[in-house]
C-alpha cells in the first residue's frame, strides 16, 4: 500500500522492479508534500483567499472518503477513473474548492500516509538499531532490514521520512545512530547510498550489477548526502546535519584523495576519489541548505526570515558568521554576531537592524520592497545566551 516504484523513482538505478516494486521513500515525501500544500492553503485562508479553482477532473480526487486509503483496489479505481478523464484532454471546466475542506482532506492523506509506514516499514536489527525500509522489490519483499548475510540499509528512505515528518524526534534519534554506524565512512566522504546487499539483486535494480562504492551502489552520492544534512537542519537535528555537509566538504578539499578541483562531484567512489565533478541538483541543494537552513536567511510567504542554525565553530575569532544573499531583487550582508560564543541550542536572537534600524527576526515584505536595488543592504543580528 505505498506508490509504485514502476521503473525508478530518485535512483534512477532502481529499474528493475516493475510489477511488484514499491517506493516508501518517495511515498513518505509525498506525505510531507501534502502537508506543506495544506499549510500554504490555510495561509491564504489568512489571507482571506478563501476558495481555490481547479480543473473539474481532480475534484475526484479530493472528494474521497478516507476509508479508501486502506483498500488498495479501489484507491486505483479513483486513479483509472481519474486518468481516463483526463488521458487525451481536459474539459476546461473548474471547480472551486473551500481551502480550509481542502487543507483538511490534504492534512488526512498526510497523517494517513506517515501513520501508515510508521506501522509497516520500521525494521530493526539485533544490535539495537532502527530504521525505515526505503523499498520493497519485485517480489513485493523489503529491500532492508537484517538479512542472514548482512545488514541492509539505504539512505534514501531515511532522508525523506525524515523530511517529510513521516520520522518522529524518537525515530529521527535512531535513524542517525544507524546511518554513523552502517553507512557512514569518513575516507569515502561521508553517507554512502546503501550497505552492501551482496548480491547482484535483478528484481530491484541494475545498480547492484556496479561494484559496491560505485555509482548507486554504496558510492556517497553528494546529492543525496546534502539533502540527508537539509533534512536533518529542517528538524533541528543540527550538529547531524553539519556532519553530512562537513565530510563531504573535506573529502572535496582533500586533493590527494578526491583529485578534484573544489566543488561537488556527483559521488566520491569507494576510494574517495571525486567523480563527474560538479552535478547540479547536489550543487543547488547544497547551497540552499547553506543559504536557509545553516545561516537561516530564507523566505516565508514573501517576508525574509532570519533563523540561524550555526554551530560554536563556525563563528570566527570575534564571533561573526556572515554571508551575502540576495532576495526579493535586493542584495543583503546577513552578519551574525555571537559574542559569547553559545553553541546551537544555547543562543537566541537579541537584537537584529536592517541598515541600521531595528527590526524583528521576520522581517516585512513592504520593508524589504522599499529598499534601493542597486545598494548592499546590511543586516546584523545580536546573539545573545538563553
Amino acid at each position: 500500500n505505498h506508490f509504485r516504484l514502476r521503473g525508478a523513482d530518485w535512483n534512477d538505478a532502481l529499474d528493475m522492479a516493475e510489477e511488484k516494486g514499491e517506493s516508501v521513500a518517495f511515498t513518505a515525501a509525498y506525505s510531507g508534500n501534502f502537508r506543506t500544500l495544506a499549510e500554504l492553503l490555510r495561509k491564504f485562508a489568512e489571507n482571506e483567499e478563501k476558495e481555490i479553482e481547479l480543473a473539474e477532473e481532480m475534484e475526484l480526487l479530493l472528494s474521497q472518503k478516507p476509508e479508501i486509503y486502506e483498500d488498495t483496489k479501489k484507491k486505483n479505481q479513483v486513479l483509472t477513473a481519474y486518468l481516463d478523464s483526463c488521458m487525451h484532454e481536459v474539459s476546461g471546466k473548474k471547480v472551486k474548492i473551500s481551502c480550509a475542506k481542502a487543507a483538511e482532506v490534504l492534512e488526512g492523506m498526510a497523517d494517513w500516509i506517515q501513520e501508515h509506514i510508521r506501522k509497516t516499514e520500521w525494521v530493526s536489527d539485533e544490535c539495537g538499531h532502527s530504521w525505515f525500509n526505503s523499498y520493497y522489490d519485485n517480489h513485493g519483499r523489503q529491500a532492508e532490514g537484517a538479512f542472514e548475510n548482512g545488514i541492509r540499509m539505504m539512505l534514501t528512505g531515511q532522508v525523506f521520512s525524515i523530511m517529510s515528518g513521516t520520522a518522529n524526534e524518537e525515530q529521527t534519534t535512531a535513524i542517525t545512530k544507524a546511518a554513523d554506524e552502517y553507512l557512514y565512512k569518513k575516507e569515502a566522504g561521508g553517507y554512502r547510498l546503501n550497505t552492501d546487499f551482496g548480491e547482484v539483486k535483478t528484481d530491484l535494480g541494475r545498480m547492484f550489477g556496479f561494484a559496491y562504492g560505485q555509482k548507486e551502489n554504496g558510492a556517497v552520492f553528494s546529492h543525496m548526502t546534502v539533502m540527508y544534512g537539509n533534512a536533518l537542519y529542517q528538524r533541528g537535528f543540527v550538529k547531524e546535519g553539519y556532519k553530512a555537509l562537513h565530510t563531504l566538504y573535506e573529502q572535496a578539499a582533500d586533493f590527494e584523495h578526491s583529485r578534484i578541483y573544489p566543488g561537488i562531484p556527483e559521488y566520491f567512489d569507494a576510494r574517495g576519489r571525486g567523480m563527474y565533478h560538479y552535478l547540479t541538483g547536489a550543487a543547488s541543494w547544497l547551497m540552499m541548505t547553506v543559504v536557509q537552513q545553516m545561516f537561516g536567511v530564507r523566505g516565508e510567504m514573501g517576508n525574509l526570515v532570519l533563523q540561524p542554525k550555526l554551530l560554536a565553530e563556525q563563528f570566527d575569532e570575534e564571533g561573526k558568521a556572515e554571508i551575502f544573499v540576495t532576495f526579493a531583487e535586493r542584495k543583503f550582508h546577513v552578519i551574525y554576531e555571537n559574542p559569547t560564543g553559545k553553541e546551537y541550542g544555547a543562543y537566541q536572537i537579541k537584537a537584529v537592524t536592517l541598515d541600521e534600524k531595528a527590526q524583528d527576526a521576520v522581517i516585512d515584505r513592504e520593508v524589504i520592497a522599499s529598499l534601493k536595488s542597486d545598494t548592499v543592504h546590511e543586516i546584523r543580528v545580536i546573539l545573545s545566551e538563553k
